[in-house]
């Protein structure tokens, strides 16, 4: 049983030796995917048969310097500076940038106390007070820009913008009036002030 098995591999070895060989033989040297024991050879001028003696690079040892006029380059020209990019962005972090909008809390969130931390019903309690505010303060806030959005409405419908934007700020004033209005009924201390 182990003969046919022997032969057939022999047979298979055989055979794709040949055709290894073959295709050695046969295959035009400037075409071959590689060859044994040496590297390969071309007798094409330039980087490959692809690109003529025009396209290809004189010298592919040192990429080709980009000319950049006063117009094309797409960042704005910056003024040289002898401050390290790292050290510049560490500082940032540390102290700020200084031509960052300033950020200014209208607000001071409340803090839970320890006693509220320590007990579950007193940390809902306060979870409900900050909730509360959240509330308030949209409310708030949706009072003072549902004028505005409307005002915004009438004068785009005076211009004549396409119908497609004024469409987009009805939905956005429908959309502010509509949580304004679930959460007046929902809450309804959120009304008081």
């Amino acid at each position: 049983m182990k003969k046919p098995i022997i032969g057939f591999s022999i047979a298979v070895v055989v055979l794709a030796s040949l055709a290894f060989m073959a295709r050695t033989w046969l295959v035009d040297d400037n075409t071959k995917p590689f060859t044994l024991g040496k590297p390969p050879v071309s007798t094409a001028t330039g980087i490959g048969p692809s690109l003529n003696s025009e396209q290809a690079p004189s010298n592919v040892a040192t990429p080709p310097e980009p000319v950049i006029s006063g117009t094309d380059s797409p960042l704005l020209p910056l003024e040289p500076s002898t401050v390290d990019a790292a050290t510049s962005m560490a500082n940032a972090m540390k102290n700020g940038d200084p031509r960052a909008p300033v950020i200014i809390h209208d607000t001071v969130q409340e803090a839970a106390t320890p006693e509220e931390i320590a007990s579950p019903k007193l940390y809902a309690q306060y979870e409900a007070r900050q909730n509360m505010r959240l509330y308030k303060g949209y409310v708030k806030a949706a009072e003072v820009e549902i004028p505005r959005l409307q005002a915004d409405i009438a004068k785009a419908k005076a211009m004549g913008l396409k119908p497609e934007q004024i469409a987009e700020g009805e939905e956005k004033l429908r959309r502010i009036q509509q949580m304004r209005d679930q959460l007046a009924s929902e809450h309804p201390e959120v009304l008081k002030q």
